[in-house]
Order: C-alpha cells, then sequence, then structure tokens
C-alpha cells in the first residue's frame, strides 16, 4: 500500500462506476497541504500515491466541487507543454510515470482565454473552470490520485498470489485477487500492471466445477467467457500487460506476478 502524506485533504471517489467502471476499483483524491512547483508536485504525487490528476482518470466535477468546498482555486494538475513540439500542450504519461501521452489538447474549450499559448505547465481554476498555462517554478497547491489496487512483482503460483493478497486483509479492508467483472475495467487495470516484471499478471479467475468463477465468488460474464473447456491444468486466468486479449488460460502452477484489491 502506498504511503500518504502527513498532512492532505481527501475525496473518496465511492467508485470507479462514476467512469463507468467496475466498483472494485475505487479512486482517491488526494490535496497535500504544501505548495510546490510543478515538478516537486509530480515527484510528491509519485512518491506517495499514484501520480497528479488528469482529465481521463478523476471526474472533473467531482474535482472542482471539492476544491470549492476546501477554498482552493489555482492548483497543478498533469498538463503540460510537450518539450518536442512548441504549443502543443499534453496530458501526463501515467502509466509510465515518465512523459506525456495522447493526443494534444492545446486547441480544448477548457483553457481560459489565450492560455493555451506559451508556457509549461498547466494549472486548474475551480472557480471558472479552466485550465492556465504557468511557469513550473511557481508554487501551487496541487492534486494527487490514487486507487485501491496493488501490483505484487513476485513471482507466485495462483494459490499463492490469492492467499498473499487475503493475507493483506485488515481489520477494516478485505483483500483479494483483483475480480473483474466487466471487460470495460480492462484499459485501466491493463495500465497499472505496466510495472510488472512478467509480460502476464494473475487476475481472480479460476475454473471450477465447470464454470468460471471470480475469486470473491461472482461468476463470469456468459459473453467474457473463454472459448470452450480449458484444457487441462489451465484453469486460471491471467492479464497480459501487451496484447489485447481479455483472457489469458493458464496452468495455476505457473509462477507470474499479480495484482489485488482492498475495499472497506
Amino acid at each position: 500500500m502506498r504511503k500518504k502524506g502527513r498532512s492532505e485533504l481527501l475525496l473518496l471517489l465511492l467508485s470507479m462506476a462514476v467512469l463507468g467502471l467496475e466498483a472494485r476499483i475505487q479512486l482517491t483524491i488526494y490535496f497535500p497541504a504544501e505548495k510546490l512547483t510543478w515538478d516537486e508536485a509530480r515527484q510528491y504525487c509519485q512518491d506517495n500515491h499514484i501520480d497528479m490528476v488528469t482529465w481521463d482518470k478523476i471526474d472533473p466535477e467531482l474535482l472542482t466541487k471539492w476544491l470549492e468546498e476546501k477554498g482552493l482555486d489555482d492548483v497543478w494538475i498533469g498538463l503540460h507543454e510537450d518539450p518536442e513540439q512548441q504549443s502543443a500542450w499534453k496530458w501526463i504519461n501515467v502509466k509510465t510515470g515518465e512523459g506525456l501521452t495522447g493526443e494534444a489538447v492545446s486547441e480544448s474549450d477548457n483553457w481560459a482565454n489565450g492560455q493555451n499559448q506559451g508556457g509549461s505547465c498547466g494549472s486548474y481554476r475551480s472557480s471558472n473552470k479552466k485550465w492556465y498555462r504557468r511557469d513550473c517554478s511557481e508554487t501551487l497547491h496541487f492534486v494527487c490520485y490514487d486507487d485501491n489496487l496493488t501490483l505484487v512483482t513476485e513471482n507466485k503460483s495462483w494459490e499463492e498470489a490469492l492467499n498473499h493478497c487475503r493475507n493483506l486483509s485488515t481489520e477494516s479492508d478485505k483483500c483479494d485477487l483483483l475480480s473483474l467483472t466487466r471487460s470495460s475495467d480492462i484499459s485501466y487495470v491493463r495500465d497499472r500492471i505496466y510495472g510488472a516484471t512478467s509480460e502476464e499478471v494473475w487476475t481472480g479467475l479460476r475454473f471450477l466445477g465447470g464454470e468460471w468463477w471470480w475469486s470473491d465468488g461472482e461468476t463470469l460474464d456468459p459473453q467474457e467467457m473463454p472459448a470452450g473447456c480449458p484444457s487441462r491444468w489451465k484453469h486460471c486466468g491471467s492479464l497480459s500487460k501487451l496484447n489485447t486479449a481479455k483472457w489469458i488460460t493458464r496452468d495455476c502452477s505457473e509462477r507470474r506476478n499479480f495484482i489485488c484489491y482492498c475495499e472497506d
């Protein structure tokens, strides 16, 4: 689990259902108390959480509401000018933790008038819901995000991975191998397993009694079923960080990284 800053406000997004994703995955937004430069702010977010917020990871309306309630207006977000393409603004790459990614947002309506030209780092004002260019050396409040997933970069069999995840449980949190009951979750999780040291990671998918089950007791959606009956021993499901296959059936005794989740 990630360490948290000593003085932070937080907003728990009740579930990824806010973004149309499965409720097993929960996002939390953090507002550290200190003001930092953009680079310092991003390093803080990566050291203590996942990264700075981007508009494809969080709900801007919820963010705006919380900023207004807490009296915070101008904050750093994960928006930066492309150093290789003048006046092209992009979101940080939270998948790799380095550089920028995706299409340029230089012409977005989210910019305040004249604020998408020049400058290097982006901030957000909740008072008018607009982005602003800033000198990266300025010190501002900033916003980080985190989730309830833990990528474990140890190689274990499926059963060992299941036990490892469940042993992370506490009096207040129940932990398990991640159950992905809808395919819409896969893109987010595939980004999260980018740092795995094995090409595939175990999920909570297991073939028992003639059916595919998730470790939390839910059955796999019939539309998501792997084709046909699995071959002998290949009764456990993994997810690849490289290819686009939904589920890959593997021998449960094989050893690979895995991903856990914890919920209250």
